[in-house]
C-alpha cells in the first residue's frame, strides 16, 4: 500500500503533492513531485500523453481524463513544501513541477485529425501495394 496518490501521464507516475490537482472541465494545473525525472524529460512525455490518471492510495486508478492535452505551459518550483516531518514541525520539501492542462480547440483538432487521415493514408497505400504484389504472383503461378 502506498501513502502518497500519484498522477500518472501515459505509462509513467509520478507523486502527487498535496491538493495538487487543479482541473475543471477546461483545463487547470497539476503539481507533481519531479523526482530524478528532467525537466527536458518530462515536457516530451506530457507532448506525447494523451491521457491523465490519478492513482490513488490503494493502487486503483481513481479517475482518467482524454479530454485534456498539454497546454506548452511547464514550470518548476524547487524547496516546495509537500508536507511535514514526523516531528510536525519541520516542512518536507521537494522540487515539483506543476503542469497546465487544457481542453484542444478547434485549431488542434483539425491538426489532430489531419496527421490521424495522413495516417490512414500511408496505410493504405501500404496495403495496395502489398494487394498489387499478392495479385502478380498470382497470375504468374
Amino acid at each position: 500500500m502506498n501513502n502518497i496518490e500519484k498522477i500518472k501521464f501515459g505509462d509513467q507516475a509520478f507523486d502527487l503533492v498535496p491538493d495538487g490537482i487543479k482541473l475543471g472541465e477546461t483545463g487547470g494545473t497539476v503539481t507533481f513531485q519531479k523526482g530524478s525525472a528532467s525537466f527536458d524529460s518530462v515536457k516530451a512525455l506530457l507532448k506525447a500523453n494523451g491521457e491523465i490518471a490519478q492513482i490513488g492510495l490503494s493502487g486503483d486508478t481513481d479517475w482518467a481524463r482524454e479530454d485534456l492535452v498539454y497546454a506548452k505551459r511547464l514550470t518548476e518550483e524547487s524547496d516546495y513544501v509537500i508536507g511535514k516531518d514526523e516531528d510536525g514541525v519541520t516542512d518536507r520539501k521537494a522540487d515539483v513541477i506543476i503542469a497546465y492542462f487544457k481542453t484542444p480547440d478547434l485549431q488542434e483538432r483539425v491538426a489532430a485529425l489531419e496527421a490521424e487521415n495522413a495516417e490512414i493514408k500511408k496505410d493504405n497505400e501500404s496495403l495496395k501495394t502489398t494487394v498489387g504484389t499478392l495479385v502478380l504472383s498470382s497470375l504468374e503461378v
